[in-house]
């Protein structure tokens, strides 16, 4: 890993290169165009000129002599061609055009030699051929197209010769040009990749200093500057990532001390009582042992709700959905908890009006009922009045558990969802809670597709509520 780490180029170093590189690519195009292949470019283009010229002459090489000698002269001035124009009839011989200073189209021998190869050939060839010998296929520095049309009594011969100038000197001046472009071209295109590594790099530079100094614990970004809208987006989403490691490093420390002390503080009135029963005869009484069970219990309280909690968390604990009727369960659920607190003076109401049946999960919506419940009964004050109440309105149904006890201060009420919040002042988790509870609560509540909240006022107890929308009750 640290050797492929040395190899690893630097993006300002990559970005330079592929600048460079780009350039030399189309520099080698031009190159290529301009140096290699010129000369064939210039024979196709002078071929085109050549094949329009004797198209334009062939509409009127039967026509008057006059028109026609003036049209060769136009094609003569522009393409710096020479015509010629044969008509023979029986044995008239009449010669129109422009002949090139060599003779080669002027001397009888070679146009009729032209003629007849061109009558092998079909009535009409092109082809390269050397102009100061005559030879075909030669120097390929000239070019000729030639068309026989016979008539009754003879025929009409059209002949055009285009002299190619040697590109030798254009492809010298070429390249002289060519090497001042391309150097000045590659400096550019240095500099270009010089301030784009510039712009890209320096933000990025930035940004993983900033995960390094977040991965060091430290959770307060530093200043970017973002570059681009790519490095700012990433820059926000390091941001919101930093503030997230950072609640969850403060939750698991919080976590951890909490833990420790809810699990130390019944290990210990366990461990306590346990040497005093061993060690202090006649302490091994039903009280003593009772104080064992009730500590025990506490801490399967607590390691259950540890783990609903992390299955839920992590969405491995799956919802059984059935449809079932959630007001007689809950109905039956508060009247045990009645019989069961009645002894100690608390009183619990639940107030309803039409059943109301759900399609969720049976077991985990009564463990939300069992917390909520749990957390008025400990909260509720001297009145240790607890009121439930049930109302459809709106496409939901909603239950509100009401406690008259000390109240929740304004600035605690958004964290008290979060698990083992304390508040430190009016409003602290009573001994028997695992302080997990409400965070059960916005799971399962959050896995049935509903809401939660709390309405609260210091002095004037607390509202917890939960909805569930229609398309979860009937």
């Amino acid at each position: 890993m640290k050797e492929r780490k040395k190899r690893a180029l630097s993006l300002r170093t990559k970005l330079i290169g592929i600048t460079a590189l780009f350039t030399a690519l189309i520099l080698l195009v031009i190159w290529l165009l301009f140096v290699v292949f010129l000369n064939d470019f210039y024979k196709q283009a002078k071929k085109r000129e050549l094949m329009a010229a004797a198209s334009g002459i062939e509409a009127l090489a039967d026509g008057d002599s006059s028109e026609l000698e003036y049209h060769i002269a136009q094609v003569c001035r522009k393409t710096d061609a020479n015509v010629l124009v044969r008509r023979v009839s029986g044995s008239y011989i009449e010669n129109v055009g422009f002949v090139d200073p060599h003779g080669i189209l002027g001397s009888a021998y070679t146009v009729s030699a032209i003629i007849e190869s061109t009558r092998r050939d079909g009535g009409r060839i092109t082809y390269t051929f050397d102009g100061d010998s005559g030879k075909r296929g030669g120097q390929n520095d000239s070019l000729l197209y030639s068309s026989v049309t016979d008539t009754d009594d003879g025929y009409t011969a059209v002949m055009v010769y285009v002299q190619l100038t040697p590109v030798d000197a254009t492809r010298t001046t070429i390249i002289g040009l060519l090497l001042i472009v391309s150097v000045v071209f590659i400096i550019i295109a240095v500099m270009t990749g010089h301030i784009m590594a510039s712009t890209l790099s320096a933000p990025l530079t930035c940004l993983n200093e900033n995960a390094k100094h977040i991965g060091t614990g430290e959770y307060e970004p530093l200043t970017v500057n973002a570059g681009c809208r790519e490095t700012a987006e990433l820059d926000e989403t390091l941001c919101r990532a930093s503030a997230e490691l950072k609640k969850v490093d403060d939750l698991r420390r919080e976590l951890i001390a909490n833990v420790s002390h809810d699990l130390r503080t019944p290990l210990t009135m366990i461990s306590g009582y346990g040497e005093m029963m061993r060690d202090i005869p006649g302490e091994n009484n039903a009280e003593n042992i009772q104080i064992i069970i009730d500590e025990a219990d506490h801490l399967n309280r607590l390691v259950n709700d540890m783990l609903s909690l992390s299955k839920l968390e992590a969405g491995m604990d799956r919802l059984e959905l059935t449809e079932f009727d959630i007001t007689e369960k809950l109905g039956a659920l508060i009247s045990r908890y009645s019989s069961m607190r009645a002894v100690e003076g608390y009183t619990i109401s639940f107030e309803h009006g039409e059943k109301v049946t759900v399609c969720g999960d049976e077991l985990k919506l009564m463990q939300v009922f069992y917390n909520l419940i749990n957390n008025a009964i400990n909260y509720s004050g001297e009145s240790r009045l607890v009121r439930v109440v049930q109302t459809v309105s709106d496409g939901c149904v909603r239950y509100d558990v009401i406690d008259e006890g000390d109240g929740i201060l304004p600035e605690n009420l958004p964290y008290i969802w979060d698990r083992y919040f304390k508040e430190n002042r009016a409003h602290r988790r009573a001994g028997v809670g695992t302080g997990l509870g409400l965070s059960i609560v916005k799971r399962i509540i959050d896995a049935h597709g509903g809401g939660y909240g709390v309405n609260s006022e210091p002095g004037k107890g607390s509202d917890f509520f939960i909805t569930l929308p229609l398309d979860q009750a009937k």
